[in-house]
């Protein structure tokens, strides 16, 4: 399986299958087997399509940004493409991918960073694990619970760790997040424990993932309504996890958004 797997990731790297989104003019390429499954996640009519309807994002930041589809989706839905967002990832080659989504399609104030978020605090590097299957890589490490096949060998690399508040702030202040997108693989819980306070000021909305063999919803949820936020919506769920929609209770009870 693994080779077969390897094979078709070797064809579509070398031909890669380029996708418009609506009349946007925004460009998408998949160049392995799971952007595939990837293409469905995010461009299908329910997760992250639902998510962001009549929900107009002007600043984001995406953690587990992966190829970096999810500024393409929001310019193309909104039909701008100066949204100002943070993206990170802790693939090199998912940055590099990011990179290309970016410059491809004039997404000019989009900035991408190597390194995972959600480390204990005072850690400066952390081993991340890069699975055959880029939609998969994580923090955590690939143990029996994992409900997925890994099709080859995981590869371990040391990524810096990242503090979003620390990374947001330098560059943009106070400036408020429309949308922070949450999708490391399991280990959500442990970055919204680690950045609560600064989530509870500056984020609007968050759209989390969340995955069942490393974190439970009733979990997620407990922690984000303790904290403030207000249930709005479960965009997609299975019995392995899904996409869930907070958003900020205070803001949204003051009409408080995103001023340039």
């Amino acid at each position: 399986m693994s080779g077969a797997y390897k094979l078709a990731n070797f064809v579509l790297g070398k031909f890669p299958v380029t996708k418009s989104l609506g009349k946007s003019g925004i460009k998408v390429r998949i160049d392995t087997v799971a952007g595939f499954a990837l293409a469905e996640e995010m461009l299908g009519q329910s997760g992250y399509l639902a998510a962001l309807e009549g929900f107009p994002v002007n600043t984001f930041v995406d953690l587990g940004c992966n190829v970096g589809w999810f500024p393409c989706l929001t310019a193309a839905i909104q039909g701008d493409r100066s949204i100002l967002g943070l993206m990170v990832d802790g693939d090199p080659t998912m940055v590099e991918s990011s990179r290309w989504h970016l410059e491809k399609n004039s997404l000019t104030n989009c900035l991408v960073l190597h390194g995972a978020v959600g480390c204990a605090e005072g850690t400066s590097e952390i081993t991340f694990h890069i699975n055959p299957s880029n939609t998969q890589s994580s923090l955590k490490a690939f143990g029996a619970e994992h409900p997925f096949p890994v099709k080859g060998k995981v590869r371990e690399v040391t990524v810096p760790c990242i503090m979003v508040a620390s990374e947001w702030r330098k560059r943009h202040g106070d400036r408020l997040i429309d949308c922070l997108k949450v999708d490391i693989e399991g280990a959500e819980l442990d970055f919204l424990r680690a950045e609560m306070e600064f989530i509870v000021s500056q984020v609007r909305r968050i759209v989390c993932e969340w995955h069942e063999w490393h974190v439970t919803l009733d979990e997620v949820t407990r922690h984000l309504e303790t904290n403030g936020f207000h249930l709005h919506s479960i965009a997609e769920q299975d019995e392995k996890g899904g996409v869930v929609v907070f958003d900020n209770k205070r803001m949204l009870a003051t009409g408080q958004k995103d001023e340039p």
